[in-house]
């Protein structure tokens, strides 16, 4: 029983490791970000991890003796998720934070995220709503927007961030969908094989952009430390922290995994403060604190249904 228990923790362990390597990313993003073009960057950021990716995906289906093998259309799914993820998500989020600000896309870019997703599951009927995810839903959202604001640059709504908002609040529909569509697809495949079919569609869809703006001089133009922001960020951000995100995924579905986002807000001030010497405010405090009691309330939801089924488990076996 109570290693049952215990491994029905993993999946949340892993959520909580995944918005640590986000978060050290974002500080990771910031300095690189002072000599890359940011569609390059992520261009080659995804590229660069094709040849690790197949290779450890080859031999991981051959150790198994498995084929490998996946319905076309569920190949279009993981392509389209891809390029989603590479395009939609990231290059867009680029695009509306040059019309509105950095606080504005912690809100609407992420924020609203797991709103939208329980809205889509419970349209699906995957999700059942309780008042914990009632009351943590909006807790989390307005303890972000307390991380958030303050200052100039502080979250606000108004004429001169209009279209940058709304394009952020399209982003946090495009999180949703793909969180809901990848659900779909890791309890059916391995995820080497998403993984690496993910990767290489965003990494090709970016393509054009690195043949057009990238060439010898600028990347020999390129310091160490520019180097080692896209090496972090591909290695471990995104190869080693989409790998635990997915497989936690599976774990938890869709919604349960999007309130995790909630996370990053902090991860993120916490590596700022080591990385970037930024300083924690009073409210950055108070927020995360409202966003981990937020959390707490909507994994309580999962952490009672799994209870129940060990209860019922071990009942069966007494009556056995």
């Amino acid at each position: 029983m109570n290693s049952e228990r215990l491994r029905s923790f993993y999946p949340h362990i892993g959520f909580v490791l995944v918005y640590i390597l986000w978060g050290i990313n974002l500080a990771s993003l910031k300095i690189g970000g002072r000599e890359w073009d940011s569609l390059v960057f992520n261009g080659l950021r995804f590229a660069s991890m094709i040849p690790i990716l197949w290779v450890y995906t080859y031999f991981y289906y051959r150790s198994r003796s498995l084929r490998m093998q996946i319905d076309p259309k569920d190949l279009l799914l993981i392509c389209g998720l891809g390029i989603l993820n590479a395009v939609g998500m990231e290059a867009l989020l680029q695009y509306a934070l040059q019309f509105s600000n950095s606080a504005n896309g912690a809100v609407l870019g992420r924020g609203f995220m797991p709103v939208i997703t329980v809205i889509f599951a419970l349209i699906a009927g995957q999700v059942r709503l309780t008042w914990r995810i009632l009351l943590g839903i909006p807790l989390a959202l307005a303890s972000v927007i307390i991380i958030v604001s303050g200052g100039p640059d502080g979250f606000h709504l108004g004429g001169d961030t209009f279209k940058g908002d709304i394009l952020l609040v399209m982003r946090s529909v495009m999180g949703a969908i793909y969180l809901i569509g990848m659900n779909r697809l890791v309890v059916r495949y391995p995820l080497p094989l998403l993984i690496s079919l993910e990767m290489t569609a965003g990494a090709l869809s970016l393509l054009p952009f690195v043949l057009m703006r990238a060439d010898g001089a600028y990347l020999a133009a390129i310091s160490s430390t520019g180097w080692i922001t896209l090496i972090y960020t591909s290695l471990l951000a995104t190869a080693l922290g989409f790998s635990i995100h997915n497989w936690s995924l599976s774990k938890l579905g869709p919604f349960k995994s999007s309130a995790y986002g909630y996370l990053l807000p902090i991860t993120a001030a916490i590596a700022g403060y080591f990385f970037l010497h930024e300083s924690i405010s009073l409210n950055q405090v108070f927020g995360g604190v409202g966003v981990l009691a937020a959390m707490y309330l909507v994994q309580r939801d999962r952490a009672q249904a799994i209870k129940r089924k060990i209860e019922m488990s071990d009942h069966a076996s007494e009556k056995a």
